[in-house]
Order: structure tokens, then sequence, then C-alpha cells
């Protein structure tokens, strides 16, 4: 499709990495480090082309995995305050197995940490001379608290640099707790943080950033911290406190309480009524009841819900028991949702998958309208979002590679598995869904899928996909492998996912190659359409207040959203008829529509020169083409400039817009914190005051998300110019080559006729490969079969029916040397179209 040769050019690479692989900002340099760099003949490199094995191993390479390089390193930022994060917790964390007779040792505590996890849980007890950890009331082993504190201080740091949550659940006497206190200030020295008490600066305002390298203690603390000893709650999670309303207390001295500074019950961004709404919604409690959960931990929150926690994906295979579904308690806002991290399964692969990004620090900004101090969202919206934009998610699963048996198989069952695939969509309800794709009986080595997938998602920044390959069997479908990955982590185009085992480790060579392509990436909100005589009026979204300095505030920053919306509607009607003209889906990109419309343009006979000039400050796409244009161009060439005038427009505006709803958000946000206020002074009380309340968030999210909208378009917009920028280049290398007629007229080399030729077939014989390929049984050229693009629906005429092949016997015909000359008589074989610059070998067993 690029290149409709064996080889790539420069150029032609350039144009795919470009167009396909959605890369921006690519010099010329960068693509021949691309191709030096996977490229293995040494001809082709000094020729700056692309063969197919460079080509594939460019596919197979981390540059094309599915999972974005850049959220491998820590990419978001870490200077917003403690409750603006997701924090990676884990629970239990010092057992290996089972929470009845497992073991307990301080390994558990060095996986996780390695892991990225920023919360381990400590249970302690009293020992025969000093603290022990253990699973209380359980035939759990024990090992010394001493140990574990050590261990934590040891490979805290290792994997992430940021603070280290010790949750302390406390059960010891007070002698013991003196001992306790005396380890804890012992191990952690200086890197043990210890909040000031007179500060106006609460602890969950201070960022990850500000508290790097260091321990933050959370657990029971003294009310009074000039009491020497006092009494507090008991919280073992098995015991009292779970069942009847008086808790057991137990004695808590002053040495431990003053190292403590995250106290359980204070958790500020658990502890609003956004929360507690949230928490109501998704427990079906009573806003009194969801109160008093809210100022819980949110572990508390996960142990007492799990009979409501089970009904996302029922039918999926490996649905652990110890774990639940941690996306319910992310839709809710809660901070810390602590799982079992030695309790493989599907819970826990989206839990690891959730925090895969931001360079698995164990830290994740929460989604926008979840930090936001005025905030409309509600955990069970099946809603748009006002403000975010749903987006357009396509999937296409093309084939898969290397896949093994499943783990645990038995000796009897066979070497081939009949693989299929299962897509599953997590984030809030509006979002969850599955897919699956057909099976493919008998192949492990390379199925071929071929199927597409379309999902729409209403909140981006929550949504994880994961991909799941199981063995289609009779009784229980057997797990393969999956791999779960964050939405906003995805890379487009043609990429890899690299499998994962139950246990989540990598595994060697299983891949799944997929095609991926998202729409409105970026944005916020529709244009509502008037109903009426005149169609093209756009009216904003803004609610009625009830308050008259709200009302008129609101109805000043309608008319500067109605401008935003015109010019961003402009932008992308012009956008999808460019689309549209050139055949192509609307997640196109600018080089995409570029390449159909220079094919285009070269097709026809008078075209000798395309050049791409500039015009009052906006480049064009020119030809040489004298007299009119046929209407097909004509029609193309009115969309290109049509869409290139409105982007060039839009982007001498974009500031003008992005300052004037700026200067009419500002006021708005100062409004909200006396609007309880105002609103009671003008006699506006109960239901009508949440009304108000509502209408007014509601009001403020949309002008937040047209100024996200404009800032992705003006993105869209620079990066649409510089690729027609980038394309002089190409177009300069296109006008130097041979465009005369007897050149034309000739049919361009197609894989039909190119292995019509039987010098090939006596250089490899009965191998079919050549020699860059790796000898490993799983060839990674594999994920092109059945996935030709260079052949061309014209090219069946090339070679004669009778001699034609299939699939199935080609390789036996390639590994016959003897009769080759007899069996691929080219019959009707036409002379090429172009003569390469080097001497080179083709792989036949294309």
């Amino acid at each position: 499709r690029y290149a409709n040769k064996d080889y790539l050019t420069l150029e032609d690479f350039h144009l795919f990495l470009e167009g396909e692989q959605g890369l921006a900002g690519l010099t010329s340099d960068k693509v021949m480090e691309l191709i030096e760099k996977y490229e293995p003949a040494p001809e082709a490199r000094k020729n700056r082309q692309m063969l197919i094995d460079g080509f594939t191993r460019y596919l197979m390479s981390d540059e094309c995995d599915l999972f974005d390089p850049s959220q491998r390193q820590v990419c978001q930022d870490m200077t917003q305050p403690l409750g603006h994060y997701f924090i990676s917790t884990s629970h239990n964390t010092y057992l290996l197995e089972d929470q009845l007779k497992g073991p307990s040792s301080i390994d558990g505590y060095i996986r996780v940490l390695t892991c990225g996890c920023r919360c381990v849980k400590v249970d302690v007890w009293d020992g025969p001379e000093a603290p022990v950890v253990y699973h209380g009331n359980t035939l759990t082993t024990k090992v010394p608290f001493r140990d574990v504190v050590e261990a934590i201080a040891t490979y805290a740091f290792d994997f992430s640099v940021y603070p280290v949550i010790i949750h302390l659940e406390n059960h010891c006497s007070v002698k013991q707790q003196q001992v306790m206190a005396s380890i804890l200030k012992e191990v952690l020295g200086n890197h043990l943080y210890v909040h000031p008490l007179h500060t106006n600066t609460p602890l969950t305002d201070l960022s990850p950033d500000h508290l790097k390298y260091k321990f933050i203690l959370k657990g029971k603390k003294l009310p009074r911290e000039d009491l020497e000893e006092g009494e507090v709650s008991d919280e073992d999670e098995g015991g009292e406190t779970k069942r009847n309303n008086n808790p057991r207390k137990v004695r808590l001295c002053r040495e431990l309480s003053s190292l403590i500074s995250l106290h359980r019950a204070r958790f500020s961004d658990l502890n609003t009524a956004k929360t507690r709404q949230n928490v109501s919604e998704m427990c079906s409690l009573s806003e009194s009841s969801a109160a008093k959960l809210a100022h819980a931990c949110p572990e508390d929150l996960v142990n007492h819900n799990k009979r409501f926690l089970t009904r996302v994906f029922p039918n999926s295979s490996r649905v652990d028991s110890s774990n639940y579904n941690p996306q319910d308690f992310w839709n809710a806002g809660c901070q810390m949702v602590a799982l079992n991290f030695q309790t493989p399964g599907q819970m826990m692969d989206v839990y690891e998958g959730r925090f895969r990004a931001n360079g698995g620090c164990g830290y994740l900004l929460k989604p926008a309208v979840m930090r936001e101090h005025i905030s409309v969202f509600s955990a069970h919206s099946r809603d748009t979002i006002p403000g975010v934009a749903p987006q357009l998610l396509k999937i296409k699963v093309i084939s898969g590679q290397c896949l093994p048996k499943p783990r645990g198989s038995t000796a009897t069952k066979a070497t081939i598995i009949d693989p299929y695939v299962v897509i599953q969509i997590f984030g809030i309800p509006a979002d969850c869904i599955e897919a699956k794709t057909r099976t493919v009986s008998n192949d492990s080595s390379f199925p071929i899928f071929d199927e597409s997938f379309e999902f729409h998602i209403n909140l981006p920044e929550l949504a994880l996909v994961r991909f799941v390959v199981l063995d289609d069997e009779f009784i229980g479908d057997d797990f393969v492998g999956q791999c779960t990955i964050p939405f906003d982590c995805i890379q487009t185009g043609y990429r890899h996912v690299r499998l994962l085992s139950s246990m989540g480790e990598p595994m060697d060579m299983a891949t799944l190659f997929v095609h991926v392509s998202i729409s409105n990436r970026k944005g916020g909100g529709k244009p509502q359409w008037v109903k009426g005589k005149r169609t093209d009026k756009i009216q904003a979204d803004i609610k009625p207040v009830g308050l008259r300095a709200a009302d008129d505030l609101f109805k000043e920053a309608s008319t500067v959203l109605v401008e935003a919306e015109c010019e961003q509607s402009k932008v992308e009607s012009a956008w999808s008829d460019l689309q549209d003209e050139c055949g192509l889906e609307h997640t196109a990109n600018m080089k995409q529509c570029l390449r159909v419309a220079i094919s285009r343009y070269m097709a026809t006979p008078d075209t000798s020169r395309l050049t791409i000039q500039e015009e009052n400050g906006v480049p064009f796409l020119r030809s040489s083409r004298p007299g009119p244009l046929p209407s097909h161009l004509h029609r193309l060439q009115t969309a290109m400039e049509k869409v290139l005038l409105e982007i060039h427009h839009f982007l001498a505006h974009v500031e003008n817009l992005r300052v004037s709803l700026e200067s009419r958000l500002k006021p708005a946000l100062a409004m909200y914190d006396t609007l309880e206020n105002l609103l009671s002074y003008n006699g506006i009380k109960g239901k009508k005051a949440n009304r108000a309340m509502e209408n007014f968030a509601w009001n403020v999210r949309i002008i937040r998300g047209q100024l996200d909208r404009i800032v992705a378009l003006k993105k869209k917009c620079r990066m649409a110019m510089e690729q027609v920028e980038s394309t002089k280049v190409t177009l300069d290398s296109l006008n130097t080559r041979d465009r005369s007629p007897s050149v034309r007229e000739r049919p361009r080399l197609t894989l039909a006729n190119r292995h019509n030729t039987t010098d090939n077939l006596t250089t490899y014989g009965s191998l079919g490969r050549s020699p860059t390929t790796p000898s490993s049984e799983c060839k990674p050229k594999s994920i092109l079969k059945k996935s030709n693009s260079n052949l061309e629906s014209s090219s069946a005429g090339y070679v004669n029916e009778e001699y034609r092949v299939s699939p199935s016997t080609s390789s036996t015909l390639i590994a016959d040397e003897d009769d080759a000359n007899e069996l691929l008589k080219p019959q009707i074989l036409h002379s090429f179209s172009y003569t390469p610059g080097f001497s080179y070998e083709q792989n036949t067993a294309l």
C-alpha cells in the first residue's frame, strides 16, 4: 500500500510512520536511523531502503509495542496534592499464599515494592520478646517486625522514588508498641516523615514530588498529643469492629502515636460530598451510611461491600475469590484500593495494568473531572460527561504469534490449541463491554483472526483495554495469556500486544498483531443544534442557575462558547469532507489524505510535477497539469484547500478564544466558594438550592471542556500543517522520477510476477527464507501472513490461472527445486517498471 514494490524507500517509510503509525515531527535523519537500526541487509541500508525482513523487525520491536514507550518513564505532573492521585496499595502484603495457613515473609514486601506499590500493610501483634507480623487469629507463620521494616527500608526506592505509606495495623500491648516506635525510628531514620503538629497545610496537600524518598506511617492516632496513653478502636478486620456499634478499644502509647502522620479517619479526598454520593451510588447505601464509610480507609470500603462487586464480566476467566474489581472504587474516586498482590487473576491483571502508566511509579493522576474543586462526575453515569468528548476506539485483531499451551495442561492435551481473543473494556459502567473473535482451529503458531471491533469510550482517562487469549474447549476455556493497557497509553497504527502469563510474567515471543485507531483523542462536548428554520445555529449547553449574578456570568460565557464551537465545527466538518473525498475513515490524519491526493494526481497522464506552494501564508498542493482538472481531482483539490484554509483561520484565532474563555471561568470559580451563602440570602433553599449548585457545576465543566477541546484541536491543526510541510521532501523525490508515458504504461512489480522468477528459488531452495531471517521456529515475518499489501487486485492477471497455487501448496512448490522451472512458467510475465539500485535476494517465503 505504501510502496507497491518489494522494498520501502526512505520516503515510503517516512510516509508509513507519519500516516499510519501517527508519529509526528519526524525528520529524514530520524527515519534513516530506524532503517539503520532494523534493516539487516548492508546494501539496502546503503541505498536508504528497507526490505521485508527489516520492516518486520521494526514491527516486532519495542517501538511498535501497543503500550506507549513514553509511559515507561514518569511523565505526569507529580507536584499536585497527594489527594489527586490513585496510589498502588497492597493488602496483607506479608502473605505469600492464602490468608488462613500460608507463610508470612519479607519476600512479599520485596515483590510488591519492586513492582511500584507505594502502600504496604503491616499487621503487628505481640511476640515473645518483640513484635511480630502475621495474619492475626489464623495459622499463618510469623515474621519479626524488625525484619519487615528493614526489608521495606532496603527495597522501597529501588524502583520508585516517591513516598511509601506504611499502614500499621496495631494490635500490640503498650510495651511492645514502644519497641515498634524505637525500631521505626532506628531503621527508617531521616527518611521517616512526621507531619508537623502546628501547621495549616494538611499532609494530603503535599505532593509526591515534595515527599520523595520519605516513609509515611498510617494508622490510629491519639486525639491529643499531650497524653502519654489513650484508647483507640481496634483495627482487626475480622474482629468486633465490623460486627457491632461498640468496637473493642485498645491502648495506644504516645511514642507510636507521635510517628503517625496519616490518620485512617482523615483522608481529605474521601471526605467530600461528591465521594459520599459516588460511594452511595456504587454500594446501594444511604447517604448517611456512605458518609460513615467515606471516613474509613478504602480498604474497609472494599471489605464492607464485597457482595456488590462481582457484577462486571461475570463470565470471564480467572475471576479470583479474594480480589474484587478495583475499577468500581476508582470510579467512585477512592484513592487507595488495596488488593492481594499474592493472588493472581483477572482483577490483579486490571490493577497491574492500571499502574503500568506513568513509569509504574505507583502514583497516577486521577481524571480531571475528579480533581476539580467543582465536579459533576457521577460514578454510575451512563450519559456523556459534560466537557469530555466520547472517543471511538477501533481495534482490528489481525493475527497471533507463538501462542503456548495453557499453563498446567496435562500431557494428553494436544500441542496445538484452538485460540480466540477476548477484548474487554474496563471503566465507568457506560464503557464496560467485551467482544471476542472467532476461534481459529488447530493453529497456535500463527493464527489469523482478521476481525475488527469498535468501542465508544465516554471517560478515556479511566478506561482500560484488556486482551485475553483463550483456548476454546468443550468444558471451560483455558487461559493462554493476557495484556491490560490504560486507554491513554495506547499507540495507534500497526502494533504488537505482548502477552503475559497468569502470574503476570512476560511470555517469550507470544504476541497479538493488531491495528488501532482512535478518533477525537482529546476534547469535550458536542454542539447542540437548535431546532427551527435556521439549522446552522448552535447553542451552548448552559443551564440556568436561578441566581441573577451567576446567570449573567454564564450568559456572557455562552457567547464565547458558541463562537468557539462554530470555529471547531468548521474545521472538523472540512476535515471530515476531505476524509470522505479521499475514501478514508474519519480517523485518518493529514498525511494519509495527502498520500491519497498525490497518488491520484500522479495517476493522470498530464501531471509531471507536484509542489507545495504557500499562498497568503497557507500551503497548498499544486499540480503542473495544464488546463482544468478532471471532476474527481477538482473535488479533491477543493476539499483539501477548504480544510487548510479553515485550519489556518482557526490557528489565527484560537489564542483569543482561549483567553476569552479563561476570563469567564475565573470569576465563576471565585463565585462558587460563596454560592451556597448567596443562594440562601436570595431565598433559594432545599432541593432548589441543590439543583442550582448542580447546574452551576455543570456550566463550569462545559467551559473547562471547551477549553480542553480548543487546546487539543490546536495541537491537531499544528500537526497537520507540519505534515503538509514535511510532504515537500516526498514531492521532491517523486518529481525526479521518470514520468514518461513508456514508463507509466509498464505494470509495476507485484509479488505475483516476482515469484514467477526462478532465480530466487535456486538461491534458497527448500529453506524458504532469506539469510537474515531468524532460525527460530517462530519466524516473526509470519505477522504478514495472509495480509500481503503488496499484491494488487489486478495482479492476478499476471499469472496464468493454470499455474496458480493455493497457500496450502505454495511451500511445497517452492521447496521442489528440480521441478521449479516446469511448475512456475510465467505465461503472461510482464516486464518490470523499475530497476533496483543494487542486487538483493528476494524472500521467497512470502
